[in-house]
């Protein structure tokens, strides 16, 4: 069994940030703990940390370009046919600080933490759409989630595949991103 969180980080703390956790088997049976929007960096880190996750993914880049607009693993996702948003637009850079921030808070609680791509994920995963997939690894939530608390099960979901050496990752010099695997039936 694994417990692993997801963030859908929002850059400005006055924006809604969804955070999920879930729990897998080692057969990939989900249990969704939580899911939620919460605002500050505080109500993030608890609203994780009291289901003792072994990791969370985040839905960041966790580093900065040496020099340009892009890292050479956001070109490696771009080689692959995923797309990315450039580092050097404001809102991304206001958003990779507070993600470096939050790495550093999860890290003095012994939590691994991952960056991942929830919308390049469901793409990777053969999926249509997160319902889909969410629907064929047997998630059903008790009501509709948010964009932001889906984007955050997504997360969470690449956390466990992550932590079972089965996800997509994409490595370079200043980065690991890590998406889902084919899961849906039908071709890219």
């Amino acid at each position: 069994m694994v417990v692993c969180g997801g963030v859908d980080l929002a850059a400005r703390p006055h924006r809604p940030t969804g955070v999920a956790v879930v729990k897998a088997s080692s057969d990939f049976k989900f249990e969704l703990l939580h899911a939620s929007e919460v605002y500050s960096n505080e109500d993030i880190v608890a609203s994780i940390v009291k289901y003792s996750p072994v990791a969370v993914a985040i839905d960041s880049p966790l580093s900065t370009p040496k020099r340009g607009w892009l890292r050479e693993v956001d070109y490696a996702l771009i080689r692959s046919g995923f797309r990315v948003l450039p580092l050097a637009w404001r809102a991304m850079s206001e958003l990779t600080l507070r993600a470096q921030r939050l790495v550093k808070i999860f890290e003095n609680y012994g939590i691994e933490v991952i960056e991942t791509h929830p919308r390049s994920s469901v793409y990777s995963s053969s999926c249509s759409t997160v319902q889909e997939l969410l629907g064929v690894l047997g998630l059903n939530p008790p009501r509709e989630l948010t964009r932001h608390e889906a984007d955050s099960v997504v997360a969470s979901l690449v956390c466990v595949y992550y932590k079972s050496g089965k996800a997509l990752v994409f490595k370079a010099s200043d980065g690991e991103i890590a998406l889902l695997p084919r899961i849906c039936s039908q071709p890219l």
